[in-house]
């Protein structure tokens, strides 16, 4: 059972250690569901503050229902801002996500934020992340060991800048938003082909340079499959609302009684 007092993010020692890592996005901001999701084994759980109406404390109620799972909890920040990296990290998370960073600048300056000096510059106001200061000590002496920074690339921009993003030390994960990522190379809605082939090597050939890990979104098991090929080690498979939904569509699909088929 994962807890505030234990200070570890296996995540990221498997990532170190050259595995793979999966896990999935939380959209509903429910914590139900979370428990749900969390106790299907998945090694990480990803609310996502970007792309939901996920509020700072109903992101507080998720990561408390996810402290009774072995499931690491991760967040991704609304934007790009510094004050939100620590508020997440200060809330328990172990490690944050990154949105919209174009440039080196752009990425040291957010991602200074995830560590405490001399890697990084984190404010000390470590609340529920140190047992509410219980063990403030022991969380400062550790929290560098346990945090990941995970920092988007999902424009052509960023693709022309990854060189320098990837070398940061302070940058552990590069990972692809391919729906953002298609619309800004310009085929909005297509996350396949010649041009998306290209920008998923060029984050890898990267990650392998500078000794980070690449990291993607599979929208399907099949394009899963491929990019665990292609090297890709920290891989989101969906999320909760997908899951829901298909779930639901599964079942309804089965369903023969003429009061469902004449709908």
């Amino acid at each position: 059972m994962a807890n505030l007092t234990d200070m570890t993010n296996p995540v990221r020692d498997r990532l170190l250690a050259g595995e793979v890592s999966i896990g999935c996005f939380l959209l509903s901001g429910n914590s139900l569901v979370a428990e749900v999701l969390a106790s299907q084994g998945l090694d990480w759980l990803l609310v996502d503050m970007e792309a939901s109406h996920v509020t700072k404390e109903g992101l507080l109620h998720v990561l408390q229902a996810l402290n009774a799972y072995d499931t690491v909890p991760l967040v991704r920040v609304a934007e790009r801002r510094r004050a939100l990296v620590e508020f997440c990290l200060d809330l328990g998370a172990r490690g944050v996500m990154i949105p919209k960073v174009n440039t080196e600048r752009q990425a040291r300056e957010v991602t200074a934020a995830c560590y405490y000096p001399p890697k990084g510059d984190r404010g000390v106001n470590c609340v529920r992340s140190s047992v509410f200061y219980a063990d403030g000590v022991g969380y400062l002496r550790t929290a560098n060991a346990i945090s990941l920074s995970i920092v988007q690339i999902e424009t052509a921009e960023a693709l022309t800048n990854v060189d320098g993003i990837g070398g940061l030390d302070t940058v552990d994960v590069l990972f692809i938003g391919p729906g953002d990522l298609a619309a800004s190379l310009g085929q909005m809605g297509a996350v396949t082909g010649g041009r998306m082939d290209e920008a998923r090597a060029a984050v890898v050939e990267a990650c392998r340079r500078h000794g980070k890990v690449p990291g993607i979104f599979a929208h399907s098991p099949e394009s899963l499959d491929r990019y665990l090929a292609e090297g890709f080690r920290f891989v989101g498979i969906g999320n909760d609302v997908k899951f829901l939904q298909a779930g639901l569509a599964q079942t309804l699909s089965a369903i023969s009684h003429p009061a469902r088929a004449g709908r």
